[in-house]
């Protein structure tokens, strides 16, 4: 079932995903809503399943990997998908994976050290799995993370 989110909702979500660490008096503070509500928007949302967690977003560059590709990966036809989608979760430099439409079956995002760290992962990692026909990899010049909620 959605949960149908108001604007109050809306202002709280979007000042926590600017900054996650905001206490309960600063989300007062910048969205004009009484702490009180405050309070209890979150414990909602909290317990509706909307924020299931806090975390951080980290400056990859400063901890030595700055550069980010997407790598597209092709299933071999009786790949169990589900399988490799949770194989590559797992390795150190795979940050996100999806499973998307399209001509391939998968799209994982990686943050490496270099270009000889991405060779490494792509071959060494992703092409020897049995389960992997085909990969495609896209480097990021650049990226803008949305703190909104848009």
């Amino acid at each position: 079932m959605e949960f149908r989110l108001d604007e109050k909702d809306r202002a709280i979500l979007s000042e926590l995903r600017r900054d996650g660490s905001l206490s309960e008096k600063k989300l007062a503070q910048k969205t004009g809503i009484a702490m009180t509500t405050v309070h209890h928007r979150l414990v909602r949302l909290k317990r509706e399943g909307v924020i299931t967690q806090y975390t951080v977003r980290l400056n990859f560059a400063k901890i030595g990997q700055p550069i980010t590709a997407y790598v597209l990966v092709k299933a071999a036809p009786q790949a169990d998908q589900k399988k490799l989608m949770e194989y590559l979760a797992k390795l150190p430099n795979i940050f996100e994976v999806a499973m998307v439409t399209g001509e391939f079956d998968l799209l994982c995002k990686a943050r490496v050290s270099s270009m000889e760290a991405l060779n490494s992962l792509i071959v060494r990692h992703l092409r020897k799995q049995k389960a992997v026909n085909e990969t495609r990899t896209m480097i990021s010049y650049e990226t803008v993370e949305l703190s909104g909620m848009g």
